[in-house]
C-alpha cells in the first residue's frame, strides 16, 4: 500500500489518510480514510467540476440513520485537490497500483 504523495500536504491538515492499493483494480482510483469513521474511493477521472467527487464507501457497510460520513467542506476540499493534481494522480496511480498498464 502507498501513500497518495500527489497533494498528501494539503488534505493532511483534514485528518484524511490518502492511499493507493498496490493490488488494487482499474479504473483509477484512490483510498480516503478519515480515522476509523469511514473510507472512500476517490474515482480520479470521474471526479470533475461539472459532476463533482465521484467517489463510493467501502466501510462502514452498513450505515445506520446516524452514521455522518464526508462533510460538504471536506468533499469539496478533495475534488478542488483531486482537479488540480489530477495528473500527478494518475502517474502515481500507474505507478503504484497499475503496473501492468492496463485500464
Amino acid at each position: 500500500m502507498g501513500r497518495v504523495t500527489a497533494f498528501v500536504i494539503a488534505i493532511a491538515i483534514a485528518g484524511f489518510t490518502l492511499v493507493f492499493r498496490s493490488s488494487d483494480h482499474a479504473p483509477p482510483h484512490f483510498h480516503v480514510r478519515k480515522g476509523h469513521l469511514w473510507e472512500i474511493r476517490v474515482y480520479i477521472d470521474a471526479s470533475t467540476e461539472a459532476a463533482g467527487l465521484s467517489y463510493d464507501y467501502k466501510f462502514p457497510k452498513n450505515m445506520s440513520k446516524a452514521f455522518r460520513g464526508i462533510s460538504a467542506g471536506e468533499e469539496k476540499e478533495l475534488l478542488k485537490n483531486v482537479i488540480l493534481h489530477r495528473e500527478a494522480l494518475l502517474l502515481e496511480w500507474e505507478q503504484k497500483v497499475n503496473r501492468s498498464g492496463v485500464i
